[in-house]
């Protein structure tokens, strides 16, 4: 009976040792994360975003550097949080955002917290002709770009712990395509 014991009792350890052994192997090649577009919440009064972001991105802990798919006359969103492998962005933290134009179209860049992301869908840009520019009922946008037509960039200051996501706005054109854009934008620490 002690034999038993004694083999049950190595051969648990064994399987034991096995286990802790493969869960701190490490990998040879190092992961990439690779950002993802974000869809805002569905609204009635609105369709989803179309758009994404190529996954041929460069991304690491200082920065990412990117193209945004954005279709003709709709918009998309870039997790910041997921693009740079990290949780949260924290208070006092400071990002230089920079776009440029994919060429054809003059987008709107807006970086929205988590609530106006979700909000984004259901509000359409409308061009205000007093002070010349492009407003979001209801949307207070941490950094903006609007009319994109060359590089630009503007430094975004973290207040408030959370999630943020830079989103392309094509939704102010006229018409109609099936025409996809790669808008170039790079988030990088101030």
């Amino acid at each position: 009976m002690k034999r038993f014991f004694l083999l049950s009792g190595i051969a648990m350890l064994v399987i034991l040792l096995a286990c802790i052994a493969g869960c701190t192997s490490t990998t040879s090649s190092p992961a990439v994360a690779t950002p993802a577009a974000t869809a805002p919440a569905a609204t009635p009064a609105a369709s989803a975003p179309s758009g994404a972001v190529t996954a041929a991105a460069t991304t690491a802990s200082a920065g990412v550097d990117t193209k945004v798919q954005v279709h003709f006359n709709d918009f998309a969103c870039l997790d910041i949080q997921k693009a740079l492998g990290v949780e949260y962005l924290y208070p006092g933290e400071k990002y230089t955002v920079w776009v440029n134009t994919p060429g054809s179209i003059s987008p709107n860049l807006l970086v929205l917290d988590v609530t106006d992301n979700t909000k984004l869908g259901a509000v359409k840009p409308v061009w205000d002709s007093i002070q010349k520019t492009w407003q979001y009922e209801g949307i207070l946008p941490m950094v903006k770009i609007f009319d994109v037509t060359s590089p630009q960039s503007k430094t975004l200051t973290i207040k408030d712990q959370g999630k943020y996501y830079l989103c392309i706005d094509d939704r102010k054109e006229i018409g109609t395509s099936d025409a996809i854009y790669q808008v170039p934008v790079k988030v990088t620490r101030a």
